[in-house]
């Protein structure tokens, strides 16, 4: 099974409709992470991995849905309990869905990628 059919009976996508931001989204997170561990093609053991994080990211993005997903929370308010959140529009949805290569979120995958990681030399 290629790529786009796993990632679409991951996400219950049957039609063909999205394929296009389906194919955007693989080549961007391989991409990132290729960009990651120094290499100019994906390890085939990084293949599972790739799908589960893009699918990770395409929930996360909020892609391929009508509905805008929530960014983070903008406002809590304790009396009367309240809670806002800004919109992904509006929001840095890089750091929340797709911080592949900083900090310490990486949907959990640092340990594995790092494994495939190339020591890169800078003069």
């Amino acid at each position: 099974m290629d790529r786009l059919s796993a990632l679409k009976v991951l996400l219950g996508i049957s039609g063909a409709d999205q394929d296009a931001m389906l194919e955007i989204a693989l080549e961007t997170v391989e991409g990132q992470v290729l960009s990651y561990i120094h290499q100019d093609t994906l390890p085939s053991g990084l293949e599972k991995p790739l799908l589960m994080m893009t699918l990770s990211y395409w929930k996360g993005a909020g892609l391929g849905s009508d509905q805008v997903s929530p960014g983070p929370v903008a406002s809590v308010k304790r009396g009367d309990v309240s809670t806002s959140f800004a919109s992904s529009a509006g929001a840095d949805a890089t750091a929340s869905t797709f911080g592949l290569g900083s900090g310490d979120g990486f949907f959990g995958w640092r340990t594995i990628l790092n494994a495939y990681r190339k020591v890169r030399w800078r003069p």
